[in-house]
């Protein structure tokens, strides 16, 4: 039997605090490297338990921001937390909510074609999501404020059309691409049968956020007399329905497949790039999974926030 030294016990109890992802093998590979002993995984784990260290989420801080943690169950075992902007219920925003929200109400009262509009990104950076910390304490993993290449998708969805269109583009997305894209959206929302057939006559409401991205949209998109540019309050992502259709429909689904490094053709491309051809696929697999059904759904969750900006509640995240 190996005896597990004072000196020992100290550096269990450091691991964690290095990194709390770290999982059983790679501290049984640090013991043997440090100490030249080992131990097995059960002995590990029975004298981190004894340190009273559990597994259990872990949350990634990339940023400190103005937020306020909100505990959501009072157990110090099972901590559960939200973060809130402490900017969020102001009376400014809850006002500019109201305004938005209302707008959008006259929009669906008078017929038109409401559109929302949105990115989201399939990332090629892995991580585990459980890791160790004390009872009561927070897993958190600290990360650098950038990660691998990633993908982005552009999307509008409608409850008249289920997916409107779609794009997927390779890093960051600019105002200019975005401006191109309501262009684009445009022409082929008009250019469709069920605008022609039910919506003549009414107006095209585009409804977006306000992400970087998104700045100077209403100055640089085309003009036209039928198209309404509607930006969102501030903090309103759940009065957005293709938030929640981005998250129950198009989530990249798991990659099974291991991706190669050649081409059809038999030439040798980097990891990164078979991993991001992939990733491509998978977005246009993963698309028609938004369906006209999904989108009506989403819609009427999201009218009970819209609701509720009228009557100028507060916004809770992660409702």
């Amino acid at each position: 039997n190996v005896k597990v030294t004072p000196a020992i016990k100290e550096v269990l109890e450091g691991y964690p605090n290095e990194c709390c992802s770290y999982t059983l093998r790679t501290l049984q590979e640090f013991i043997r490297t440090d100490f030249n002993v080992n131990l097995s995984t059960f002995t590990i784990s029975r004298y981190l338990l004894d340190m009273l260290y559990t597994v259990k989420q872990v949350s990634r801080r990339h940023v400190c921001y103005h937020y306020v943690i909100v505990n959501t169950n009072e157990d110090p075992v099972k901590l559960i937390t939200r973060i809130e902007p402490t900017t969020c219920n102001n009376e400014s925003n809850k006002e500019k909510r109201k305004q938005f929200a209302e707008a959008l109400v006259e929009h669906h009262k008078l017929g038109n074609l409401v559109i929302y509009f949105d990115e989201t990104n399939y990332n090629l950076y892995t991580r585990r999501s459980r890791g160790r910390a004390k009872k009561g304490k927070r897993a958190i993993e600290k990360l650098p404020p950038t990660k691998e290449a990633n993908l982005q998708i552009q999307c509008a969805v409608s409850s008249a059309f289920g997916v409107v269109a779609y794009r997927t583009r390779r890093g960051s997305i600019k105002m200019q691409d975005n401006t191109d894209f309501v262009d684009e959206l445009y022409a082929a929302v008009t250019d469709s049968d069920v605008f022609k057939h039910d919506f003549t006559g009414k107006k095209i409401v585009v409804v977006f956020d306000n992400a970087p991205a998104h700045n100077q949209t209403e100055t640089l998109v085309t003009t036209h007399d039928d198209l309404v540019l509607l930006r969102l309050g501030p903090y309103s992502p759940m009065c957005n329905p293709i938030e929640n259709c981005f998250i129950s429909g198009a989530d990249a689904p798991e990659m099974t497949q291991a991706p190669t490094a050649r081409t059809a053709t038999g030439s040798l491309i980097s990891m990164t790039e078979a991993r991001m051809r992939l990733l491509e696929r998978a977005a246009h697999v993963s698309m028609p999974k938004i369906t006209q059904q999904l989108v009506v759904t989403m819609e009427l969750h999201a009218r009970d926030f819209v609701n509720a900006a009228i009557s100028y509640e507060d916004m809770s995240y992660g409702a």
